[in-house]
């Protein structure tokens, strides 16, 4: 199966408003380039960067995705997560993709292990670690994209009425991701 691997990301400058409590815009915008540099990294060393493609209104992401050897898709208005995995999953499909593997931009423990525990299976879902949010997915290219509120149960959900079994996917890689002041991993001395 030709599997393809989507890393949607917003502006570095619009990402992580959560955090804006505990670092200036200037700290958050940095910290979102860090964190999705290091998924595209790993992304690429676990498939060929040809396999990878990014989604953004950012010309600086789509960029350094083509710098990488990604393939570089500048989503198209309106600008919404959900119609731009839409968008990026029909270019994937046009391309002769039958699996798709979408990965968050804000997971800092990720390594290649846990893309390789997803693409395993036919079907299978990352939750992150609150149970309610998505931060991966193994995703048929003909279903439908939830994220949002309660995303989790709303993909598990979509997999269930389209005849698949999910299986859901729980390692720290996947699951921890960057959104609130606590969420923040600091590092070791």
């Amino acid at each position: 199966m030709a599997l393809r691997i989507i890393l949607p990301a917003k502006p570095f400058a619009e990402a992580k408003q959560r955090l804006a409590s505990a670092m200036t815009a200037e700290a958050r915008a940095h910290l979102a380039e860090q964190m999705f540099r290091h998924v595209l990294a790993i992304a690429s060393a676990f498939a060929e960067p040809a396999a990878i493609i990014v989604v953004s209104r950012a010309p600086d992401i789509l960029c350094l995705a083509q710098t990488c050897g990604a393939t570089a898709l500048a989503e198209k208005p309106p600008c919404d997560l959900n119609i731009a995995l839409r968008q990026a999953a029909k270019f994937a499909l046009d391309h002769g993709a039958s699996k798709l593997l979408v990965v968050a931009g804000d997971l800092p423990l990720l390594c290649k292990d846990d893309l390789a525990a997803l693409a395993a299976h036919d079907c299978a879902i990352a939750p992150d670690r609150r149970g309610r949010g998505t931060n991966a997915l193994l995703w048929p290219p003909s279903l439908e994209f939830h994220f949002g509120d309660n995303s989790f149960e709303r993909h598990c959900v979509t997999a269930k009425l389209a005849g698949y079994e999910a299986r859901i996917v729980v390692r720290s890689g996947l699951a921890h991701d960057v959104d609130l002041p606590s969420d923040i991993i600091k590092p070791v001395k």
